[in-house]
C-alpha cells in the first residue's frame, strides 16, 4: 500500500514554523470575527427581531435553582404569567449545548461583553421550560448588602433593579435569554496548537500571533525537521516528515455486520492493515458510519493494536458534532452481536460530553450516568443529600396564592444566609473531589471512548493516551480541532480520518474569499457525462493551497501558485501515481482547509478507501453529483436504484394517473425564467442580523402550493425537508409555511432549514428553494458546490427545486460551469413546470 503514496518532500523547521504561524494567526482571526458578530448583533439589533428570528427569548422569570449531576448549578427559566398569556415559548432555536447568556430584559440591545452577564449551557429544554447549567466561573457570589425599608426595588450598594433571591447569581428579576459565541472552543484549539507544535521542536514565542510574524530567530534552523524528543511517528507522518506505511492484516472473522459491501470491506483492512493513518472517503449515503462502527468492532473483538503495558486497545472515537458521534454510540449499542462481545471481553462503552448535548435513548451511556451508577457512587451521593438539603433551606418562600404581584421571599437573610451559601460551595468542592475518583474509575474500564473532538479536549480525558483514535466527518472540523483528540494517541498508535471532503467545509466566519469569476464563458461540454469533470471544475471557494508541487525550479516558501487543496486532492485522486510530482507542507491559507483533505492532497489517494454503493437515493437523483464530482465512480445499490414516493404506502393515487409522473417525479424543477420573481435584501432593521442574506417570496409561495399537492396525496409532514441557502429565506418560509393551513397537517412539523444544517441527514421529499433571481445575474456564495452537492444529495425518494434557472445559469459572477451544467442537467432529467406559463 505505501508504494501507492506520493513522497512528499519534508518540510524544514522553517517551514514548519511558518505553518503554526499561519494556523495561530488564522485561530485568532476566527475568534476575533466571531467576538465581533456576536457583539454587533447584540449591540445593535433589537431584542423583539432576536426573538423573531428564535436567537433570544424575552421576558423569562426563574422558575428553580438547583444543584445537578456533577455538581451543577442549573437554573430554570419560564415564561411567567404576569408577562405572558401562553407559558409556552414562542419557536426559538435554543438547542441543548447551546451557550447561552442571562440579560436584564430590556427593549433596547446589550451586548453581553457587559459586566455581571451570566453565562451557561442550554441543559434541557421543554415547551415551557429551558434549563441552564450555570458555569463555574461564575457561580462565586458577590457581596450583598440587604436593601433597606422602602429600597426593594432596587440594589442598595449599586442602585440596580433587585436580583432574584434564592441563589448565589446574580439574576435579573425578569430576564432575556440570548444565544451566544463559544469561546472555550478556541481556548483548546490554541491549547492544542502550542503542544503539537512543541512536540514537533517548533517554538512558537510570540511569533504565534501570525503569519507574519518575524521568524528571524529560528533561521538559522532551516535544515529539514528532525524527529523531536516529544513527536510521535503518528505527528511526524501527518506533516510529511516521514511516510506513513501498511502491513498485511486480515480482517478478523466472522463479521458483525455480514451486510457490508466489498467497498465497505475493503475500507476496513485498508485502516486495519496501515501502521499510522488512513482515509475513509465516503460520499452521501455510502455506509460510513456502518464502515465506522464494524472497524471499532474489529479492532475490540481482535484486541488489534493494543500497548503492551495496557493489554487492552483502547479506542477514543470522535466527531465533528454530537449527531455524528451519537449516531456511532446508537449503531454500536443497539446490535445484539456488540452487546455479546462486550459482556464477554468486559468492554465499556462510555460517551463524554455535556448530557444535554447527547439524545436521551443513549444518556445510559454517558459518563455522567455510568458515575452515577457505579459502585462507587455512594461517595457522593451523601454530599448531594447535603446540598439538597441546604438548597431548601434557601429556597424563597411561595407567594400567596393567586397574588401575582407578591414576592418570593427567602427563608434566609444577611449573614446566615451567605453563611449557609458558603456550606454548599465548600460541599461543592467536595462533591467534584469525589466525582473526579469516580469518573477516573468508570473511564479505566471503558476501552471505547466516544466524543465530539472538541469534547476530547475536556479534564476527563487529561494523561489519558488511546491505541486507535478514529474521527467522523473529519471534513467537517477545522483541523485543529482533529488535532485534539489526535494529541491523546500514545507511541505507534493509528488514525483513522472518514468524511467526503466534497461536501461542504467547517464554517469559517473570518475568512471567506470571494471566488475568481470566470473571464470568458466556457467552452460547451456534455453534461451527464464524465468528460465535463476538469480542473476547472473543482471548488475554489475555500482558495487555499497545503501542498506545492514541486518542480525543477522551486518556489519559494512564499510563493503562491493558485491551487487550493480540494483541487490538488481531486487531482491526484484522478491521475496516474506515475505522473504526479512530488508535493511538499504548505501553509493554508484559510480554515476551511482540513486535516483530511491536506493529507490527501500530500499523499495522494493511495491514503484513502473510497466507498462507492449507495444506500440513499434514487438513481436518477444520485446521477448529476456522481458524474460531476465523483468521477461516476458511485452506484446506487438495488434497495434504492428506483425507490419512489409512489412507493410509499401512504401514498393515495390520482384515480386518472395523470398527474403521477409530473407531482411524484423523482426530480422536480419549478422554473422562474422570465418571470421577474426576483429576490429581495433584507429590511434595515434585521441588516445586522442577516447582513447579505436573500429573500425571494415568490418562490416561498412555490413551496407553499408544492407541499399543499404532496399533502393532498397522503406525504406526511415528517417526510418533508425544505432547504434554502439563505438565513433570510428560512425566515421568510418559517413565517409563511407555519401561518398555511394545511389539510390534515400540523405545519409545525415541517422541517425547514439552510441547506448547511442538513449535511449528513436525509428525507424523502427534500425541496430547495435557490433564491436568487436578479437583473444583474448574480448568485453570490450559491456557486459554492459543496453547498450544492449537500443539497442535491439529502432527498431520497423525490428533489424538488425552485430557481430563476436562466439567472443561475447565465451568472456572470461564477467560478465555474458546475451551476450552468445542473440546470442543462435539470432541463433533460427533471420534470420541469415553467412558472411563466402559469401566470
Amino acid at each position: 500500500m505505501s508504494a501507492m503514496l506520493r513522497k512528499p518532500e519534508p518540510p524544514s523547521q522553517e517551514l514548519l514554523l511558518r505553518w503554526f504561524q499561519t494556523q495561530a494567526r488564522l485561530l485568532a482571526d476566527e475568534r476575533r470575527e466571531e467576538q465581533t458578530q456576536s457583539k454587533l448583533l447584540l449591540s445593535k439589533t433589537a431584542p423583539k427581531i432576536l426573538e423573531k428570528h428564535g436567537l433570544a427569548l424575552l421576558s423569562l422569570g426563574v422558575a428553580s435553582i438547583r444543584i445537578g449531576v456533577g455538581a451543577k448549578l442549573l437554573v430554570e427559566l419560564e415564561r411567567p404569567s404576569a408577562y405572558h398569556s401562553s407559558p409556552n415559548f414562542p419557536p426559538h432555536s435554543f438547542r441543548s449545548g447551546d451557550l447561552a447568556a442571562v440579560l436584564e430584559n430590556s427593549a433596547e440591545p446589550q451586548a453581553t461583553t457587559d459586566s455581571g452577564v451570566v453565562e451557561g449551557v442550554v441543559y434541557r429544554v421543554t415547551e415551557t421550560r429551558i434549563t441552564l447549567a450555570v458555569s463555574e466561573r461564575q457561580r462565586t457570589p458577590k457581596p450583598k448588602l440587604e436593601p433597606e425599608s422602602g429600597q426593594n426595588k432596587r440594589d442598595a450598594r449599586t442602585g440596580a433593579k433587585n436580583k432574584v433571591s434564592g441563589s448565589e447569581l446574580d439574576l435579573p428579576e425578569r430576564i432575556r435569554l440570548v444565544k451566544v459565541a463559544n469561546e472555550t472552543t478556541f481556548d483548546r484549539m490554541e491549547v492544542t496548537l502550542d503542544k503539537l507544535a512543541r512536540a514537533l521542536g517548533v517554538s512558537l514565542g510570540s511569533a504565534s500571533s501570525g503569519a507574519g510574524g518575524d521568524s528571524s530567530a529560528d533561521e538559522a534552523d532551516t535544515k529539514e525537521a528532525g524527529p523531536s524528543s516529544n513527536a510521535t511517528t503518528l505527528q511526524r507522518a501527518l506533516f510529511g516528515l516521514a511516510p506513513p506505511t501498511w502491513h498485511q492484516q486480515d480482517v478478523p472473522l466472522p463479521q458483525f455486520n455480514a451486510n457490508l459491501n466489498g467497498t465497505q470491506l475493503a475500507a476496513i483492512r485498508h485502516a486495519l492493515s496501515s501502521d499510522h493513518v488512513s482515509l475513509i472517503h465516503g460520499p452521501p449515503g455510502t455506509g460510513k458510519t456502518t464502515a465506522i462502527v464494524e472497524l471499532i468492532m474489529q479492532i475490540v473483538a481482535s484486541n488489534l493494536g493494543a500497548s503492551e503495558d495496557a493489554g487492552r486497545v483502547r479506542v477514543l472515537v470522535c466527531g465533528a458534532s454530537n449527531l455524528a458521534v451519537d449516531n456511532i454510540l446508537e449503531r454500536l449499542v443497539a446490535s445484539a452481536a456488540h452487546r455479546e462481545v462486550f459482556k464477554k471481553k468486559s468492554v465499556g462503552v462510555t460517551r463524554l460530553g455535556h448530557p444535554a448535548r447527547v439524545v436521551a435513548s443513549l444518556q445510559g451511556a454517558t459518563l455522567d450516568a455510568q458515575c452515577t451508577q457505579s459502585a462507587e457512587a455512594q461517595l457522593v451521593k451523601d454530599i448531594s443529600k447535603e446540598i439538597e438539603t441546604i438548597m431548601a433551606e434557601l429556597k424563597p418562600t411561595a407567594a400567596a396564592a393567586g397574588n401575582k404581584s407578591a414576592k418570593a421571599k427567602p427563608k434566609l437573610r444577611g449573614s446566615d444566609r451567605r453563611k449557609r451559601w458558603e456550606e454548599v460551595r465548600e460541599l461543592r468542592k467536595e462533591y467534584r473531589r469525589r466525582d473526579r475518583q469516580v469518573t477516573s474509575s468508570v473511564l479505566d474500564r471503558a476501552q471505547i471512548v466516544l466524543a465530539t473532538c472538541h469534547g476530547a479536549g475536556g479534564r476527563q480525558l487529561a494523561n489519558r493516551q488511546f491505541d486507535w483514535i478514529i474521527i467522523d466527518e473529519a471534513c467537517q472540523a477545522l483541523e485543529m480541532a482533529c488535532w485534539i483528540p489526535i494529541l491523546k494517541a500514545r507511541e505507534g498508535a493509528r488514525l483513522v480520518l472518514a468524511g467526503d471532503h466534497l461536501q461542504l467545509p467547517p464554517t469559517v466566519k473570518s475568512s471567506v474569499k470571494p471566488h475568481r469569476p470566470k473571464s470568458k464563458p466556457a467552452k460547451k461540454k456534455n453534461v451527464g457525462t464524465s468528460a465535463s469533470i476538469s480542473a476547472e471544475n473543482q471548488d475554489r471557494s475555500s482558495d487555499d493551497p497545503t501542498v506545492e508541487p514541486v518542480t525543477g525550479a522551486a518556489k519559494q516558501d512564499g510563493d503562491d501558485d493558485g491551487d487550493d487543496d480540494v483541487e490538488l486532492a481531486e487531482k491526484f485522486a484522478a491521475a496516474s501515481m506515475d505522473d504526479v510530482r512530488p508535493t511538499r507542507l504548505r501553509p493554508a491559507r484559510s480554515l476551511e482547509t482540513t486535516l483530511f483533505s491536506r493529507l490527501l492532497g500530500l499523499y495522494g489517494s493511495g491514503l484513502k478507501s473510497l466507498l462507492s454503493i449507495q444506500y440513499r437515493m434514487n438513481a436518477t437523483i444520485m446521477s448529476f453529483p456522481n458524474t460531476e464530482l465523483y468521477e461516476g465512480k458511485l452506484s446506487a445499490h438495488d434497495s434504492c436504484a428506483s425507490i419512489a414516493l409512489s412507493d410509499l404506502s401512504n401514498i393515495q393515487s390520482d384515480p386518472s394517473g395523470s398527474d403521477d409522473e409530473d407531482l411524484l417525479a423523482p426530480v422536480v424543477l419549478y422554473d422562474t425564467s422570465g418571470c421577474e420573481l426576483y429576490e429581495s435584501s433584507p429590511s434595515a432593521d434585521e441588516g445586522v442580523l442577516l447582513a447579505d442574506s436573500k429573500s425571494n417570496v415568490h418562490e416561498a409561495e412555490l413551496v407553499v402550493r408544492h407541499l399543499e399537492e404532496l399533502f393532498a396525496r397522503g406525504v406526511g409532514a415528517d417526510q418533508v425537508t425544505v432547504l434554502t441557502p439563505y438565513a433570510a429565506q428560512v425566515a421568510l418560509l418559517h413565517a409563511r409555511i407555519r401561518s398555511h393551513s394545511f389539510a390534515g397537517i400540523n405545519a409545525d412539523e415541517i422541517e425547514l432549514g439552510t441547506i448547511d444544517s442538513m449535511q449528513g441527514r436525509e428525507k424523502d421529499v427534500v425541496v430547495v428553494s435557490l433564491v436568487r433571481s436578479n437583473t444583474d445575474r448574480q448568485v453570490g456564495f450559491l456557486a459554492q458546490k459543496k453547498r450544492l452537492n449537500v443539497a442535491m444529495t439529502r432527498a431520497k425518494r423525490q428533489l424538488v427545486l425552485i430557481a430563476d434557472a436562466e439567472c443561475i445559469a447565465e451568472a456572470t459572477d461564477l467560478p465555474d460551469e458546475f451551476l450552468p451544467h445542473y440546470m442543462a442537467w435539470l432541463d433533460q432529467h427533471a420534470v420541469v413546470h415553467p412558472v411563466a406559463a402559469t401566470m
